[in-house]
């Protein structure tokens, strides 16, 4: 399946919003300081999108949130 990614403009408390629905993720350039931390926001949400394409797993919010915070930071533990 193929993600969607539009950016907006507007000001929002997010910095980024996946829709499992329609394959969909938006991120809000406002609440970002810098294009890396827009890079960032860019891979957390296809992460949460190759964890819903992942049919044999099944996780709650928190640990999908949990796992995606130890894979951004995974980086440091391989050094």
């Amino acid at each position: 399946m193929v993600l969607s990614v539009d950016f907006r403009v507007r000001n929002t408390d997010e910095r980024g919003i996946y829709y499992e629905e329609s394959q969909r993720a938006i991120i809000y350039l406002p609440m970002h300081e810098s294009l890396d931390d827009i890079y960032k926001t860019i891979n957390h949400e296809v992460y949460h999108h190759c964890i819903a394409q992942w049919d044999e797993v099944k996780m709650d919010e928190d640990q999908e949130e949990y796992l995606i915070f130890q894979l951004a930071w995974a980086h440091l533990s391989l050094e």
